[in-house]
């Protein structure tokens, strides 16, 4: 799954791609269970405990608390590793919709890699 990983992801970065990806899925307002299997995937991958990514994926699409805000990374190549990866991720599962590639390609912006994604469709 993970190909092009930074050597070191602070702990941080990991909470943020981990919310990043459930506000990527909640885009189109509903949750697949290849989705849901996925995020599980994900939050194992950088160590988060199962029970707080399954509770996590259970109220991102009616918690109003969470941001809907891009994620902010500490590198640009980390916030890069997180929207290629998501986008392949996702693009697997399903045909991205308009506002997930929206999404997607705010949180480039919001990262300073504007320019360095446009292929993204």
């Amino acid at each position: 799954m993970m190909e092009m990983i930074p050597k070191e992801i602070p702990y941080r970065d990991k909470s943020e791609f981990l919310r990043g990806f459930l506000l990527l899925i909640r885009q189109d307002k509903k949750i697949s269970k290849y989705e849901r299997n996925m995020t599980l995937v994900i939050g194992k991958y950088f160590g988060f405990d199962e029970e707080f990514c399954e509770e996590s994926i259970d109220s991102i699409l009616v918690n109003e608390y969470v941001s809907n805000d891009p994620p902010q990374f500490s590198s640009k190549s980390i916030a890069k590793y997180f929207v290629l990866e998501s986008y392949n991720i996702l693009k697997q599962i399903h045909l991205l919709t308009d506002t997930e590639l929206e999404w997607l390609r705010k949180t480039a912006e919001a990262n300073h890699l504007k320019g360095e994604l446009e292929n993204l469709s």
